[in-house]
């Protein structure tokens, strides 16, 4: 499956599954608070599972958000095999930041991933 189809077709899974618990998830700067408090709510409900799965949602929805800010593509990483970004021929990976709000979710680290992004690139 091509990269870009996969990408889009996981965000808007994650649009119609967030619109059906009553909340409006966008490419924009604010949603990210929204993605937090998924995550937020899955780890008080210590369903493994669900966070997982949501880890990987979660990733490629804040790295839409970004990329929309940005520009910038999809790509799939040597690195570690996690699909990454790259903006300006810098590459960023959305699924670690993920994990690491999961780890210390007080910290705020999605937003500080993606405005730092924004802000290294000069937007």
């Amino acid at each position: 499956m091509e990269l870009t189809h996969h990408i889009n077709e996981t965000c808007e899974h994650l649009e119609k599954t967030l619109s059906l618990m009553g909340a409006k998830l966008t490419k924009e700067m604010d949603s990210i608070k929204l993605l937090e408090d998924v995550l937020i709510a899955l780890l008080q409900e210590q369903d493994k599972g669900a966070i997982s799965g949501a880890r990987y949602l979660v990733a490629v929805y804040l790295g839409e958000i970004v990329l929309n800010q940005t520009g910038g593509a999809w790509f799939k990483s040597e690195v570690n095999n996690h699909i990454a970004l790259s903006i300006n021929n810098s590459q960023s990976f959305p699924i670690e930041a993920v994990e690491d709000f999961i780890n210390e979710p007080k910290k705020g680290k999605l937003e500080f991933f993606a405005k730092g992004l924004v802000a290294a690139n000069g937007i």
